[in-house]
């Protein structure tokens, strides 16, 4: 897991998982409130923040004010999250799947 480097928002721990799954997302927490993924590619000017609950909700979801905040920003610095998330997810993924294939020639390598 590693923070999202473009950008922080007050109150608020955005993050990507390690390891991950497509379609390209972060997730946001609100401590004890909720935690959401928030969808990259699919988030726009046209139909906004694209997002569902990851965990929750606890709570009615993000504030119209923090949905606003964290689209902006999404949208400002869209390039720098999908970079994010080809060299920390992507590549984590890949190093998870090397090391299997690797044991899994160990295992049926040995005597």
């Amino acid at each position: 897991m590693g923070d999202v480097k473009a950008f922080r928002v007050e109150g608020l721990k955005c993050y990507f998982g390690s390891n991950d799954h497509y379609p390209q997302h972060f997730e946001v927490s609100k401590r004890g409130c909720w935690v959401i993924r928030v969808y990259i590619l699919r988030s726009n000017r046209k139909r906004g923040l694209n997002w569902e609950f990851k965990l929750g909700p606890w709570a009615a979801g993000p504030l119209p004010a923090e949905k606003d905040e964290i689209l902006a920003l999404v949208l400002r610095h869209k390039r720098r999250l999908l970079r994010q998330w080809d060299s920390d997810v992507v590549v984590a993924k890949q190093r998870k799947e090397t090391f299997r294939t690797s044991q899994k020639e160990t295992i049926e390598g040995a005597p």
